[in-house]
């Protein structure tokens, strides 16, 4: 089996072929999730992704698949399984080769965990992949994001800035586990409704709040022209803060505008990555997205196994 970038990973054997991911529309195509930069239509996608597109296209256009049910898709038979990333998220085994997308062994509130899973050949995603990127304790991050929220609130509205898709969904989670409510912008509701209609209950609230208060807005809403929640919480002796991996390796306090930062990932750290392929075993290794040449790098030098960045 050829595999390569084609307009997405592209996997070929003979008169088979399938695009994993694709850049642009394809009805032999998988979409992994549901983030903008992965979304495009008349492809193959798990049911939660598909709802997903069709509140941030406009369009439900594609082609639902359920989690450990085999598909044939381009000739080749394909399998989604839990990617652990995002709500809806999926890796996609085709025949002996597994694909993770962006992926997370941790998981998350909101949408499982990432499993390992024995081939012959894994694709990677490899955004924390340099040896440097090794992200804290996902529950020690909880514990202060949470403990945070706790103080401050008592003292004026707090806010956090958060991805409007998945990230956004796993603070109100974690915010209703203290009993909090948040109030969020329109169009995070309109998301928070697919996670309700699936069975992840999510409690939030809309409109304009009154006395102290939780919020959940995207990260742009923190910045020089602040959203109506966050202009709010200002005015009001209000604390905000970012929630984003990249936080255990920079500092956003400037740019954000942010009283707090907590390194809340839903990506796979270093470490993770490391022990993600030793367990699922494969004889060769393709890296993808972010790190991925010196992670290659790493996998062949303290695993031995063969190890390319997929261009």
């Amino acid at each position: 089996m050829e595999i390569r970038y084609e307009h997405g990973i592209c996997l070929e054997d003979k008169n088979r072929k399938v695009i994993l991911d694709p850049s642009r529309q394809s009805d032999i195509g998988v979409v992994t999730h549901g983030h903008m930069d992965h979304l495009v239509k008349d492809a193959y996608m798990t049911h939660h992704t598909l709802d997903i597109l069709g509140v941030r296209t406009g369009e439900r256009r594609g082609k639902g698949i359920h989690y450990g049910f085999p598909r044939p898709v381009g000739g080749f038979d394909i399998t989604l399984y839990p990617a652990g990333h995002v709500f809806g998220s999926a890796m996609v085994m085709v025949e002996d080769v597994l694909y993770t997308g962006d992926f997370n062994t941790d998981g998350g509130k909101t949408c499982g965990k990432a499993s390992a899973y024995r081939c012959n050949t894994l694709i990677i995603e490899t955004t924390y992949g340099k040896i440097d990127y090794r992200l804290p304790s996902k529950k020690e991050v909880i514990d202060d994001m949470l403990a945070w929220t706790r103080s401050e609130v008592d003292e004026g509205p707090v806010v956090f800035g958060a991805y409007e898709f998945g990230k956004a969904q796993e603070a109100i989670s974690l915010l209703n586990s203290i009993g909090e409510v948040p109030y969020v912008p329109e169009k995070v509701a309109r998301l928070n409704e697919i996670y309700n209609k699936h069975g992840v209950s999510l409690k939030y609230r809309t409109g304009t709040p009154e006395g102290n208060f939780t919020a959940v807005v995207p990260p742009s809403d923190l910045k020089k022209s602040p959203g109506a929640l966050v202009e709010l919480a200002r005015k009001n002796n209000g604390t905000c803060a970012y929630l984003s991996g990249w936080c255990a390796f920079y500092s956003f306090f400037h740019s954000m505008n942010i009283d707090a930062q907590f390194p809340l990932s839903d990506h796979a750290g270093f470490d993770e990555l490391m022990d993600y392929v030793k367990r699922c075993q494969p004889e060769r290794v393709f890296t993808v997205h972010g790190s991925a040449k010196e992670f290659a790098r790493s996998v062949e030098e303290e695993l031995g196994i063969e190890a390319t960045a997929l261009k």
